[in-house]
């Protein structure tokens, strides 16, 4: 834009790994001619937009199109980090005077009608391209894919994904609202071969492990906060400047769908997870929070119910966190005291009285039970949170189901030693 050093940088729609060549042709600007785009992540073709302003930048000042600021920074020669896009700071938070200097940057931003101009069309023109996209994979017939979890081979994306989606419960939402589908799967594929969770982005030793990993967890569908998948998405293209993380968030709007956002029907029992894995429910009382941190934070400090401690000092497993949970969501939806079976009237009288008794810490006799392997609330979410071992657990022997011993004297009258009889169940069998 200001000098002749090149950078290999993408055009509009689809993102490569020539992405990572912007960051250093935003570094080089910042640098070397103390000059910044301001909300550079709203400029759909930065390529088109830097050409047109190294058009003007050769006939006029900067001064003509752009805004001074001034601040202060650590060296320069030091490389300096950027805190955003239209951001500026230090690598320290309170740099040391002596070594800090103050520059004055030159900021280009859609405060400049024209800047602002250029960015909507080169919207539209963006926009014009991936609807253009779209319309050709939705007509084609060229199409043909396998599925990502078993052999099936499918000629329409649609129905692909609606079978991975009944068939294998990994949805990634509506379809039709999909665009560069087929490099959408070429990714989601590569992250398989490779081993990796789709959701939490861990790696795998091996296939059965991962499968185990996404199953148990509740991970087999894309995490909402990886950016990577939003240009796979139509609705993050559809107004300027706003993703799909905007919409949601506007009560205002109408039901715009995106793929991080499904529509729960009658018919069907699919969880919303715009942000993160969903809420997750506090044990004892209705809060709720985005990350099970914050959640596990609660529970000490409110209900002085340590989890974690409570996992190390028993040497909990990871089936066993999961029976003591289903546990105490049931005691709790019983208004029943974990330690003393005591029946309470209502959920605030449980609460008080477990404060008082200091009851919260259930007899492991009593949740230790294969039935609470079962959740006692459909998609709860603090299950999927649970921390397991990189090997993955597995049932204890406790759990399993092992056949009452047989008296010999019942054998011998039973009428299974009368061979016809057997001989007829055998046919019946088959």
């Amino acid at each position: 834009m200001l000098c002749d050093e090149k950078f290999m940088v993408s055009g509009g729609g689809f993102m490569t790994q020539v992405e990572k060549d912007k960051d250093g042709l935003l570094k080089h600007l910042l640098i070397h001619h103390s000059f910044v785009i301001g909300d550079v992540h709203l400029v759909a073709n930065l390529p088109q937009y830097v050409r047109y302003w190294k058009t003007k930048f050769k006939n006029h000042p900067l001064k003509a199109f752009c805004v001074s600021i001034k601040a202060p920074v650590r060296d320069t020669s030091s490389p300096l980090k950027l805190a955003s896009s239209h951001q500026i700071s230090s690598i320290d938070n309170e740099p040391d005077q002596s070594e800090t200097e103050i520059r004055e940057f030159s900021m280009l931003t859609d405060v400049n009608s024209e800047d602002k101009e250029l960015r909507q069309r080169l919207q539209m023109d963006r926009l014009e391209m991936v609807l253009r996209v779209h319309e050709e994979e939705n007509n084609s017939e060229d199409f043909h894919r396998s599925c990502l979890f078993c052999k099936l081979e499918f000629e329409d994306h649609c129905k692909l994904f609606d079978h991975m989606a009944f068939d294998h419960n990994f949805s990634v939402g509506q379809p039709a609202n999909l665009v560069f589908v087929n490099k959408f799967i070429d990714m989601l594929q590569e992250k398989l071969t490779n081993l990796v969770c789709l959701f939490c982005e861990k790696i795998f030793k091996n296939r059965d492990v991962l499968k185990e990993h996404m199953r148990k967890k509740g991970h087999k569908k894309l995490n909402p906060q990886n950016k990577e998948y939003d240009v796979f998405y139509m609705v993050n293209y559809l107004e300027f400047g706003r993703t799909w993380e905007d919409l949601s968030r506007d009560p205002a709007e109408d039901e715009i769908t995106s793929g991080f956002d499904i529509e729960k029907e009658e018919s069907d029992e699919w969880i919303s997870w715009s942000d993160n894995v969903g809420k997750v429910i506090c044990l004892f009382c209705t809060a709720s929070y985005t990350h099970n941190s914050d959640l596990f934070n609660h529970m000490i400090e409110i209900h002085g119910f340590h989890f974690a401690k409570l996992k190390q000092d028993m040497e909990l497993t990871f089936y066993q966190q999961i029976k003591m949970i289903n546990y105490i969501r049931r005691c709790v939806h019983l208004n029943t005291c974990l330690g003393c079976s005591l029946v309470l009237d209502s959920g605030e009288k449980l609460l008080e009285h477990l404060s008082w008794s200091n009851h919260f810490i259930p007899d492991p006799s009593a949740w230790n039970q294969s039935q609470f392997l079962f959740p006692t609330y459909e998609n709860d979410n603090l299950l999927h949170c649970l921390e397991e071992d990189e090997e993955g657990d597995s049932v204890e022997s406790d759990d399993m189901v092992v056949p009452e011993p047989l008296d010999p004297r019942l054998l011998e009258s039973s009428i299974l030693q009368d061979a016809a009889v057997r001989k007829s169940i055998c046919r019946g069998a088959f």
